[in-house]
């Protein structure tokens, strides 16, 4: 621009005792502002909603130091606060607790999980646990499940990655699906959240609790992984898929009533699912009746490969319209047990997350749109939201065409 100075006449401008500002030397709010914005946040947000997988960096008590990075739910190369905890102590003392709120302990070493939170005042900032199970642990008293709760009243969401039977175990139902290797399911997830308190009260060792009922949970989660390789043996839509859902209607235990009596929020995840068994896990819904909020998502992202990478790669053979099918006769049932909470429960808002497959989305709009529309309205095309109207749609009678 004419007449501004250049950068040469600018630079002798600038005092020659100028020192440079260092990111240390900035005031601590500004830090933790820096800090907020280079949070990843809660890395089970996008992860839930995929096929289940076994954590990475799991590692047991051989490994175990007194050292943070055993216990936080991320690593290095994808988590930048865990470089700065490593830069000075200034840094590091403002970076654990953004660390900690999301947490994943190994279940060999609890209590030096907890022993670590304590020395290091980390116990109040912690939000979400997440652990990863390979066999049942409830053989150890008191129950893994009770510490971590009792000690961490700031948690509000506990997250449990493991195979079925040891989630069927966990709600304290014993059963094995002779079916299960058809699906071959190696991992499912359970998450439960409860509201955040003031105060929690403790839970009693002593009553034998049960993970379902030891809390007044209002959420839950499940993710129940991929069918798809069930659809490759004989007469498929006989199998009975492995499932906590499942065991749970069929054994009808006093904690899996006060569970579902309780929620208020529901998500249901899972790939290519029987539309049998997506009718009992809807039988499981309707006993939910202070529900508000339903999530289903019954088919696989867009850009999945998982029809190669299951189906193929295990040499099996399928009808590839089969899976589909399930899927559209499931969108159906959904629509029924809406309907029912509609009138006899407290149930307002519905996603199906399915609509984001482009070749899905009229068929699933239209038959959901179609059945829901005099209590419920659609929230716009491609959003896969439904909420419930204030009142219901009066919808006239046809009128009679005229015969000439």
């Amino acid at each position: 621009m004419e007449g501004a100075p250049s950068l040469r006449q600018q630079a002798k401008t600038i005092p020659s005792s100028h020192n440079a500002t260092t990111l240390l030397n900035l005031p601590t709010e500004l830090l933790n502002h820096i800090v907020f914005f280079l949070d990843n946040g809660d890395p089970l947000t996008a992860s839930i909603l995929r096929k289940p997988k076994a954590p990475q960096n799991t590692l047991g008590t051989s490994h175990l130091k007194a050292n943070h990075s055993y216990f936080d739910d991320s690593n290095y190369r994808d988590c930048p606060l865990k470089i700065l905890t490593v830069t000075s102590r200034l840094l590091r003392k403002l970076v654990l607790p953004f660390l900690f709120q999301h947490a994943r302990p190994s279940p060999e070493c609890f209590g030096q999980f907890l022993a670590f939170l304590a020395s290091n005042h980390l116990a109040s900032k912690v939000t979400s646990i997440h652990v990863y199970l390979t066999t049942h642990c409830n053989h150890v008293q008191p129950p893994w499940w009770g510490r971590i709760l009792n000690a961490l009243p700031s948690a509000t969401k506990i997250t449990v990655t493991a195979p079925p039977e040891v989630l069927n175990g966990l709600a304290g139902i014993y059963s094995w699906s002779n079916d299960a290797w058809a699906f071959d399911m190696p991992l499912q997830v359970l998450q439960l959240r409860r509201p955040l308190k003031f105060y929690h009260d403790q839970i009693d060792y002593e009553t034998s609790p049960n993970f379902l009922s030891s809390e007044g949970w209002t959420g839950m989660t499940v993710n129940e992984g991929s069918s798809l390789l069930a659809y490759t043996t004989y007469e498929f839509f006989s199998r009975r898929t492995p499932s906590l859902l499942t065991a749970l209607r069929h054994n009808d235990s006093m904690a899996s009533g006060t569970l579902f009596a309780n929620l208020t929020h529901f998500d249901f995840i899972a790939i290519f699912p029987f539309y049998n068994h997506v009718d009992e896990v809807l039988h499981c819904i309707r006993k939910m009746k202070r529900l508000q909020r339903l999530f289903l998502k019954l088919c696989p992202d867009p850009d999945t490969t998982i029809f190669r990478d299951e189906v193929e790669s295990a040499g099996g053979h399928m009808d590839i319209n089969d899976p589909w099918n399930e899927c559209e006769t499931s969108w159906v049932l959904l629509a029924h047990t809406v309907l029912y909470l509609t009138l006899e429960g407290d149930l307002c808002e519905l996603e199906v997350a399915d609509v984001q497959i482009e070749a899905l989305r009229h068929t699933l709009e239209d038959k959901m749109s179609t059945q829901l529309h005099e209590w419920w309205c659609y929230s716009g095309h491609a959003s896969g939201l439904w909420r419930r109207r204030n009142e219901r749609l009066v919808i006239g009678p046809e009128t009679p065409s005229t015969v000439t």
